[in-house]
């Protein structure tokens, strides 16, 4: 909100006090490489140029354009199948920082001192709780069960699972098969398996409810701008996949450690479940950004007669190189976070990175121009109720 203010009152205001000799060339225009690039990237009123000529190539063959970015995106998109939700803890520190190794030898060297992976809090005596602890011993998922130790008016039961891994699948069936039994007193199930189900429960709670508030507004938005009903599906599907593929990468990258060693690493087996959450959310927010910059100048074009196509083209000219400009901007920045040594840092500016750089190049500069042109005339259509309203309320320039 303060972007957007700044925007709307100081940025015009110095650009009125600067007055004229915003127009006169800067001193990189006086290096003789830069001139010529700047010469040739920096007007973004040309109506011919690197963005109209894809355009035209991506328009002769449109179906051909759409099925091989479907299908590009589908294969980017096919590690997210055996995505592994994580909610870590000193697995996120760097490998050799002295947090880590300080964990890791106290752990080795006085196993006796770590403390269990399950912990179980029930509000009962300390004999019921000892009877039921040998119920919570005979668990498939359970390896060995801590004495339960009074805490006040309550007992706790430290619970080993059959593996070292504290947040894993085996971690998380313990967790699951305790919860499921009924020892006839009130008991809560603790650790960070448990600590993951529960995050993604919540977030499984609520995301139908965010989907929907974002699938309404971005509907109502983009009506208001384009009177179309097909372009805001349209942008949500497309939107749809340049995330999927973004985590597809991601879970390639981190999950699957494959960039371990470029990206400097050690895989923790699985995803950051907030992780995911910030991806989604911030690379929805950006790829809608990038599909106002684009459809705002093709409904211009298309509001002054240009038919579809032409317009689709000429609007794909003037609005590549702003989109470009930015997603470059925005990548840099996000790669800056993965040269961080926290793996949960890494993981945000790579995914975002990743998301950005699909959508601005796949999805903006290839993908929409050929739905776009398939469409043709249907682009516009909306119900004759849906064309009145949009006569009373369009957002126009």
């Amino acid at each position: 909100m303060i972007a957007v203010l700044t925007a709307l009152t100081l940025v015009p205001a110095l650009l009125a006090l600067s007055g004229r000799r915003m127009l006169r060339p800067g001193l990189l225009a006086r290096v003789p490489g830069v001139r010529t690039v700047l010469a040739r990237t920096s007007d973004d009123h040309a109506e011919e140029g690197a963005f109209s000529r894809l355009a035209t190539r991506v328009q002769r063959h449109p179906w051909l354009v759409m099925g091989g970015v479907v299908v590009l995106l589908g294969v980017l998109t096919a590690p997210l199948a055996h995505l592994e939700l994580r909610n870590s803890t000193t697995g996120l520190l760097p490998v050799g920082s002295t947090q880590r190794e300080f964990v890791e030898t106290l752990a080795a060297d006085y196993p006796a001192s770590t403390s269990p992976a399950v912990t179980v809090v029930a509000e009962t005596s300390l004999t019921q709780a000892t009877a039921w602890a040998d119920q919570v011993a005979a668990l498939d998922a359970v390896a060995t069960v801590d004495p339960p130790a009074a805490a006040g008016p309550y007992v706790v039961i430290g619970v080993r699972p059959g593996s070292l891994d504290p947040g894993g699948a085996v971690a998380r069936d313990a967790v699951q098969q305790i919860r499921a039994l009924d020892p006839g007193f009130e008991t809560w199930v603790t650790g960070q398996a448990a600590a993951q189900i529960d995050f993604v429960a919540a977030l499984a709670g609520g995301a139908p409810w965010a989907a929907l508030v974002v699938v309404l507004a971005t509907f109502a938005l983009l009506f208001l701008m384009t009177g179309s009903f097909v372009i805001p599906v349209k942008a949500l599907l497309t939107n749809a996949l340049s995330l999927a593929a973004s985590l597809g990468v991601l879970v390639w990258a981190f999950q699957d450690g494959h960039l371990e060693g470029l990206l400097g690493f050690v895989s923790t087996g699985g995803v950051e479940t907030y992780v995911l959450a910030l991806v989604i959310a911030f690379g929805f927010g950006l790829a809608m950004d990038y599909e106002v910059f684009l459809l705002s100048r093709i409904k211009e074009l298309h509001d002054q007669g240009v038919p579809t196509d032409e317009a689709v083209r000429l609007g794909l000219q003037r609005s590549g190189r702003i989109i470009t400009s930015a997603a470059a901007i925005i990548i840099l920045v996000f790669a800056g976070f993965v040269s961080g040594r926290l793996l949960v840092i890494k993981e945000v500016g790579f995914a975002l990175a990743v998301a950005v750089l699909i959508d601005a190049t796949i999805v903006r500069l290839l993908l929409v121009p050929a739905t776009m042109t398939i469409l043709d005339r249907l682009n516009w259509w909306a119900p004759a109720w849906a064309v009145r309203l949009h006569r009373r309320l369009e957002i126009t320039h």
